[in-house]
């Protein structure tokens, strides 16, 4: 079966993958250009194709709004379906978020940046000395927090129990991912989140799978 590949990078890669593709006799052209500039609808020959699949990892922050841009632009031609390994939060932006309209229901935009800053909590700590699988622990701690806040405090400084901090991290990706999704459902696509290796392997272990037909609206 004929398909057709494009890998758009923006950084200097070894580019051990295009030799595999190529031997595999697959139709396959690397595009380097930054990913805010891509249109996949202008792409030569790419009118072939009746369906395009996007396949992304370490679209830190930004990009991944960005590729989410171009994934929606694809579908109002072809059959679009999205895999994207999220990473990164900390460095998303306002100006390139694609939830904003979900995340003023709940923040006020001035915020953003707080709640992209707390994500990189899940990721700061070395997850092995740590009690992230057990959710008693995780909820004695939150609940901790919740009746007496002022524990937390010594002087002027905010001390947060590590197990505390790592649940805020995640609980501010899971708040970003959330608004990425509810774009892309805004914009007809069917959507799934997906854990695709244990946290304890990699905190970052969340996958966006999207999908929209050809025919849906």
């Amino acid at each position: 079966k004929q398909w057709y590949q494009r890998r758009v990078r923006g950084q200097m890669c070894r580019k051990k993958a295009d030799g595999y593709f190529r031997k595999q006799k697959s139709n396959f052209v690397r595009l380097k250009m930054d990913i805010k500039d891509i249109d996949v609808t202008g792409i030569p020959d790419v009118d072939a194709y009746k369906k395009i699949c996007f396949a992304c990892k370490h679209l830190c922050g930004g990009a991944t709004d960005m590729a989410l841009v171009s994934a929606v632009q694809s579908a109002q031609l072809r059959e679009t379906s999205v895999l994207i390994a999220l990473c990164c939060h900390h460095l998303c932006s306002w100006e390139l978020y694609t939830g904003k309209d979900y995340l003023v229901k709940l923040f006020k935009p001035e915020q953003f940046y707080t709640l992209s800053s707390l994500s990189a909590w899940a990721t700061c700590f070395k997850l092995d000395t740590m009690e992230v699988d057990n959710v008693e622990v995780l909820n004695n701690v939150v609940q901790k927090f919740r009746e007496n806040p002022e524990s937390f405090i010594q002087g002027e400084h905010l001390v947060l129990d590590r197990n505390l901090q790592w649940y805020i991290g995640r609980c501010a990706k899971t708040v970003l991912n959330d608004g990425r999704a509810q774009f892309m459902l805004n914009h007809g696509f069917r959507v799934q989140f997906y854990r695709y290796v244990d946290v304890n392997v990699s905190p970052e272990n969340t996958a966006l799978l999207c999908f929209k037909s050809a025919a849906a609206t």
